[in-house]
């Protein structure tokens, strides 16, 4: 309540003035009445304002990212601004200023390859094929072993791994010829499982040697199989696996015999890259291929963006937001993108606190093309942001999560059945047909030189079974699934061939001998009691009740 006193000596002579000739009392009334009057009219001191400061959390928002490609910067920065503006009016909570990214473009290095390994690969290679010629096994493994670490360290500028595969298979012959048949084995297994479809020449290689590719063909192929994802800094680049083409980055590669295979991945412009990736059998493997000359997002805020960008929210990334928003002074954190499906946009967000590091998933919502309603949509989002600052009734803590749900990229991982998936076996005693000129391998062995496979001197046969052990598969060949190899729900279960779980490569399993019922003197036994048996069931019936004088047991081999 404001009280206002007359302290006015003009006030007071108008009053004078106008009443000269009242009374003592009657003037005094009257100046009351006035005093009533003038403070009606008269405005009193004015109390300071003071701005209002609400009590709510204050909430960073980290400017929303285009997902994947597409996708305008000017809409995710308008909704960003709509976000904002509902929370600068928000009663609730607080809009905490912070940092304003601005994407910083940087090539990504390169160094310059080198063919200087490759060269000396060639070189080696070169010399063990002069020491093979001259029966020197011993020196031509050593070269060839250099060659092939040589050509691993150069798989970036091969297109073609040839050279490899008969690296390998010189090692193979090499090992053979000096009687090391279980190197030999290995060495060949390793040739197999980078070209399934192998095929010697028959007039390069001997019937034994041939025999022996062709059972570790059929037990490296019943082994159960496993996956590859390949992946890279660029989208769209060509992947080669084993030397070749299967499809372009995100590629999920599947039906992959187990063992060592080469992945190389390349796109016009940038630097390739190559690796080599060790398959499982049913587990799942991720290859990060780094192309180098790739622009990418920078600054203490890049990888928080390139993140979103690529639709993954990793536990990483999750402490890199929140380390963020304790040096901006915020309680939470805002991460969200937009990504396109078809006509329309799509919005994904996610509260993060930045004390415990929990993301609080926010409801998805819809632009039109025209971005007409998207206050209200903003609007309603913000409106359960709000409540789930509160509480939030599902967090995620600790695992990786889509910006975007609805979204997939625009060609989408697809998947290629890249291993082979049948296991023909030629007849019983009969060496495969020598196949077309066209799809004879290119894999060979130097035709000079006396020590060419299958010619004198020949491969040592004093080792070597005479013939190869024989899988029985049935009609269908190898049964796989289709499926994931890592799915739970469907594992990969080879009901059909049950030697799968138990078979393994030459290169794997120890030689014990024959079975004991492949051996002549398990056989004789048997005949022996058989017959024996037979004949005291017929004594005992009475048939020799007149003597055995009489009686002739004649036992006939089969000829040869």
């Amino acid at each position: 309540m404001i009280r206002t006193t007359l302290t006015s000596e003009a006030s007071r002579g108008k009053l004078r003035g106008i009443l000269p000739k009242a009374s003592g009392w009657s003037r005094g009334l009257c100046a009351v009445m006035a005093g009533v009057l003038i403070g009606l009219f008269v405005p009193g001191p004015v109390p300071v304002a003071q701005a209002a400061v609400g009590p709510g959390p204050k909430i960073y928002v980290f400017p929303y990212q285009p997902v994947f490609k597409g996708i305008s910067k000017n809409i995710g920065g308008q909704t960003t601004d709509l976000l904002k503006n509902e929370i600068k009016h928000s009663d609730e909570v607080r809009l905490q200023k912070g940092p304003i990214f601005i994407p910083e473009a940087e090539t990504t290095k390169v160094r310059p390859l080198s063919d200087k390994d490759l060269k000396r690969a060639m070189r080696y290679h070169q010399e063990g094929k002069k020491h093979y010629q001259a029966l020197r096994f011993d020196r031509a493994v050593k070269s060839f072993a250099f060659a092939l670490a040589k050509f691993e360290t150069s798989l970036a500028q091969m297109a073609d791994i040839t050279p490899v595969l008969d690296t390998l298979l010189m090692l193979s012959v090499c090992y053979y010829r000096q009687d090391q048949e279980k190197d030999g084995a290995k060495m060949l297994a390793r040739v197999i499982r980078l070209k399934p479809d192998l095929i010697l020449d028959p007039e390069k290689y001997p019937p034994m040697f041939r025999n022996i590719a062709e059972a570790i063909s059929k037990k490296l192929l019943l082994k159960r199989r496993g996956e590859v994802e390949v992946v890279a800094n660029e989208e769209d680049a060509l992947v080669f696996f084993d030397g070749r083409k299967v499809g372009s980055t995100p590629v999920l590669l599947k039906e992959l015999v187990p063992g060592d295979h080469f992945v190389r991945v390349e796109k016009e412009g940038l630097q390739p890259w190559a690796g080599k990736v060790t398959v499982v059998s049913t587990q799942r493997k991720r290859v990060l291929a780094a192309l180098g000359g790739v622009k990418k997002a920078t600054g203490p805020l890049g990888e928080i963006a390139m993140a979103i960008r690529s639709n993954r929210i990793s536990p990483d990334v999750l402490k890199k937001a929140a380390d963020l928003g304790k040096q901006v002074g915020a309680d939470y954190v805002v991460l969200g993108g937009v990504a396109k499906l078809g006509d329309n946009y799509r919005v994904g967000s996610f509260l993060l606190n930045v004390k415990s590091q929990e993301l609080c998933p926010l409801p998805e919502i819809r632009f039109d093309p025209d971005l007409l309603g998207a206050s209200v949509e903003v609007y309603n989002m913000a409106s359960v942001m709000y409540k789930r600052v509160e509480g939030c009734p599902d967090p995620v803590k600790g695992q990786v999560v889509a910006v975007v749900q609805t979204a997939k990229r625009k060609t989408g991982i697809r998947s290629v059945a890249v291993g082979p998936s049948r296991v023909i076996a030629p007849s019983p005693g009969r060496t495969p047909a020598t196949p077309p000129p066209s799809v004879v391998s290119r894999v060979a062995v130097p035709a000079k030189g006396p020590a060419v496979p299958g010619r004198a001197p020949a491969l040592p046969p004093r080792k070597m079974p005479a013939e190869p052990p024989r899988v029985t598969t049935t009609k269908e060949g190898l049964v796989t699934t289709g499926s994931s190899a890592i799915s739970p729900a469907a594992p990969i279960v080879v009901s059909t061939v049950p030697v799968a779980e138990t078979i393994k490569p030459i290169d794997e399993q120890k030689n014990g001998g024959p079975a004991f019922y492949k051996t002549w003197w398990f056989w004789t036994i048997a005949s022996v009691v058989v017959v024996g048996g037979t004949a005291g069931v017929l004594h005992g019936a009475g048939v020799f009740d007149g003597g055995v004088d009489n009686i002739n047991i004649t036992t006939r081999w089969p000829a040869p």
